[in-house]
């Protein structure tokens, strides 16, 4: 049994899970030992002796990349639906407009630039949405706005469509969401979500039936106001019921994340609050590595993993699984 669960963002469609794995176990292990945590050294070694190991893996991947390649193999854009087609351009805006208000001073320059453009520059089809429906080709025409902000040689409209579609498909939203169901067992102490994997990673905890000590998400979409969080599921959004703890970690220039705090929006029924932290980097961030490579989330990592580790070997002791200089979490 997966003790975590992993599930990868956007634009995997290349890949697959082993590949996956290998992009995310080396960052991870990093994150822990940069955490500061008492037991970084052990829990990075049991990472590193455990992860993709023959034997049954600590680690799984929920892998869906493969899940988009149908619709990129039949001709990619000509085969999205209006509706999809809408939601994707709303999404684009909606980064441009992040950008315009978060960027560095050349992203923050091309983002009111590209939001001009698709103000001005109306569709050869005429009529209400018009103006929405540019932006994303807006953005695509904007290369280097658009590398900050998917990854180098990444255009914006395949990325953002796979979040329109996932949102929009509800048969597609079903097989995603089974693939994170099938690892998430009794034995699962943390679920990570990076991207839209933050989505499915939320969604799939609240059709959870047993406990889940930790969820971590990872440039996040959940906040969107506009596009995302309307469209989440149940409604109206909440905190997974069974949901300990929820820590969040968003770079301020991660514009994927439009809204990097999630407290505010996520509220459980005892008053548990995400813990939110938003980063400060010099460049636009959204890759995975920079956030498993982070303190904050190798120390969330940490806690989890500690926790369930040292239960499971002295359940008598009282312990204290934080920071050597933080608060005690232990029952």
């Amino acid at each position: 049994m997966a003790r975590m669960v992993f599930v990868h963002g956007i634009g995997q469609q290349g890949s697959d899970r082993d590949e996956q794995e290998r992009l995310w176990f080396p960052s991870l292990v990093k994150g822990v030992l940069f955490s500061g945590h008492r037991h970084a050294d052990r829990i990075a070694a049991d990472l590193t002796a455990s992860c993709g190991a023959a034997r049954e893996p600590l680690c799984g991947m929920a892998f869906y990349g493969d899940r988009f390649l149908p619709l990129d193999v039949q001709g990619g854009d000509t085969a999205v639906s209006a509706e999809v087609d809408a939601i994707a351009d709303e999404l684009a805006r909606a980064v441009l407009e992040t950008a315009a208000t978060r960027g560095n001073e050349r992203s923050a320059a091309e983002a009111l630039q590209a939001l001009t453009q698709a103000d001005t520059q109306l569709d050869e089809v005429q009529g209400p949405g018009a103006i929405t429906r540019n932006a994303i080709a807006v953005l695509d025409d904007h290369h280097w706005l658009a590398s900050r902000i998917f990854g180098l040689a990444q255009r914006a409209r395949p990325d953002l469509t796979q979040v329109a579609r996932y949102l929009a498909d509800a048969d597609l939203r079903a097989r995603i969401l089974q693939l994170a169901a099938d690892l998430i067992k009794d034995d699962t102490v943390l679920v990570i979500g990076h991207s839209l994997g933050s989505v499915v990673a939320w969604e799939a905890g609240h059709q959870l039936s047993r406990p889940l000590p930790m969820l971590i998400t990872l440039g996040s979409p959940l906040g969107l106001g506009s596009v995302v969080y309307p469209r989440l599921h149940p409604q109206p959004p909440s905190w997974p019921p069974n949901v300990d703890r929820w820590v969040n970690v968003a770079h301020r220039d991660d514009f994927i994340a439009v809204e990097p705090r999630l407290a505010p929006l996520f509220q459980s029924t005892d008053g548990r609050l995400v813990e939110d932290h938003e980063l400060v980097s010099k460049h636009e961030h959204h890759g995975i590595a920079g956030y498993l490579e982070r303190p904050e989330t190798g120390l969330a990592v940490a806690e989890a993993l500690a926790r369930a580790t040292d239960a499971a070997k002295q359940p008598d002791v009282d312990l204290d699984v934080g920071a050597a200089d933080g608060p005690d979490r232990s029952p």
